[in-house]
């Protein structure tokens, strides 16, 4: 694998770590992705590794057997290894445990090799029995004690794939959370987004029901205005009529005292001519008795 291209610094680590609890910058997917890229390549690895052992021919029963040998002494090393990481740590009751399971599953394996050995051609039997570990990809042999597995199962390439497969599981629970947590914020987001525009609906409504009864009454308003102006024209139009029929009244009386002031200048006039006439007749008359009178 080589060494790593990319900068260690526990600065960065801690400046990093701190900063992602407010803002979320995706670096957990681009380090998930790069851990899995070298998942992918081992597991490449690990089919071809299979494929070169399955060329080899077998009984189908042997197979099974040597299958079952095989991870019986997976288990074995894998439990003797984390029995002397317990022992380093000082959990020795632990560790005791541990090599107490060892020491079953040892013999559960030996019987198990004890019946392949004795159903086995002899020139088989001197073969090696190879097999490819899950993890890492290297060749196993059935036949490798203890120790030896001990030392691969607690080697740095084994442990190395098993930290990166480790991280790689924490980190997909990580962006899950947060993509759960993302989520809740868009939905949380969505519904006062939805409450903001119930609000902004039932706002919007209540100034339409305003502003219809503002208009309402704004109308209520305009037709009481022109009935009180159709009341008022029709009131001065009654007073004008009104006016006009005293006007009609006073002409009348007016029309009616010319005509008698007219009758009684008519009547003094013919009175006056009547007694200027009476008058003339008297002189006449006193004149002619004047005449009668000179002749005799």
């Amino acid at each position: 694998m080589g060494d790593c291209p990319k900068v260690h610094s526990l600065a960065l680590k801690a400046d990093y770590e701190k900063a992602s609890l407010k803002n979320d910058y995706h670096y957990d997917e681009e380090v998930l992705d790069y851990l899995r890229s070298f998942v992918k390549d081992n597991e490449r690895k690990i089919e071809a590794n299979k494929k070169r052992l399955e060329l080899a021919d077998e009984n189908p029963d042997m197979e099974v057997k040597s299958q079952l040998i095989h991870e019986l002494a997976v288990q074995v090393g894998q439990k003797v290894a984390k029995s002397e990481l317990l022992g380093a740590e000082g959990k020795v009751d632990e560790s005791l445990a541990l090599l107490a399971e060892v020491e079953e599953i040892k013999a559960r394996k030996k019987g198990l090799e004890d019946e392949y050995h004795s159903n086995i051609p002899r020139h088989a039997a001197q073969q090696q029995k190879l097999r490819a570990c899950e993890v890492c990809g290297a060749f196993l042999s059935m036949y490798d004690n203890d120790r030896r597995l001990a030392d691969h199962f607690g080697g740095k390439l084994h442990i190395g794939f098993v930290t990166i497969r480790d991280k790689m599981k924490q980190l997909e629970e990580v962006i899950a959370q947060k993509a759960e947590k993302r989520r809740v914020e868009r939905e949380e987001y969505q519904r006062e987004r939805e409450k903001r525009r119930k609000r902004s609906r039932s706002k919007s409504s209540e100034r339409s029901r305003v502003r219809s009864r503002s208009r309402s009454k704004e109308r209520e308003k305009e037709k009481e205005h022109r009935r009180k102006s159709k009341d008022r024209e029709r009131d001065r139009e009654r007073e004008r009529d009104r006016d006009r029929e005293k006007e009609r009244d006073r002409e009348r009386v007016r029309d009616h005292g010319r005509r008698h002031r007219e009758k009684d200048r008519d009547r003094d006039r013919g009175e006056r001519d009547r007694d200027r006439d009476r008058d003339r007749d008297r002189k006449r008359d006193r004149h002619r008795s004047r005449s009668r009178s000179g002749s005799r």
